[in-house]
């Protein structure tokens, strides 16, 4: 290796340690996400999302406003996370359950929710001035998302919620 690609490759790393002390608060995850089926193990991707202490200091850093519910019926614990100029979120939990709503920059795919399940039923319901799509099944919601003044939505429950669960959080964040 010359000259030239060793101080190329040292300049690199110097920028990549210097990179997860920027955020909110100065905290990361520093999680890399989970390896791929094929992927070598230690070659993950890193995890985008910067953990937050607040709502306002994850807007902050996402560069938008945002609404979250203040809270999800059954869900006490709420966890802030942005990632820089696009995605904002807020992870409402109880044990291994969970409820994540998201606001981030509308790209014009419409779904922002990160679940891509199939599920046996898919309606559009009228909540406020917004069209929201919402898919589930047995009566409860899984997914609802959304997009209004340049900015998509989400709504994904790992249990599903009841509708007139999701109505009162769109409306809460509308």
């Amino acid at each position: 290796m010359g000259d030239k690609s060793r101080l190329m490759a040292l300049a690199l790393a110097a920028a990549l340690a210097v990179s997860p002390l920027v955020g909110c608060g100065g905290s990361s995850s520093g999680e890399a996400a989970p390896a791929e089926a094929g992927q070598a193990e230690g070659t993950g991707v890193a995890n985008p999302f910067v953990d937050c202490e607040s709502a306002y200091d994850a807007a902050q850093l996402a560069g938008f406003d945002v609404t979250f519910p203040e809270s999800v019926p059954g869900y006490t614990e709420r966890t802030y996370q942005a990632i820089e100029g696009e995605l904002v979120q807020c992870l409402y939990s109880e044990g291994e359950s969970r409820v994540l709503v998201r606001k981030g920059v509308d790209d014009g795919s419409g779904d922002i929710s990160g679940n891509y399940n199939e599920y046996a039923e898919t309606f559009t319901a009228s909540i406020g001035d917004v069209e929201v799509t919402e898919r589930g099944e047995n009566g409860l919601v899984f997914v609802a998302t959304w997009a209004r003044d340049g900015y998509a939505f989400a709504i994904d429950a790992d249990e599903g919620l009841d509708p007139e669960t999701v109505e009162q959080l769109v409306a809460a964040i509308l």
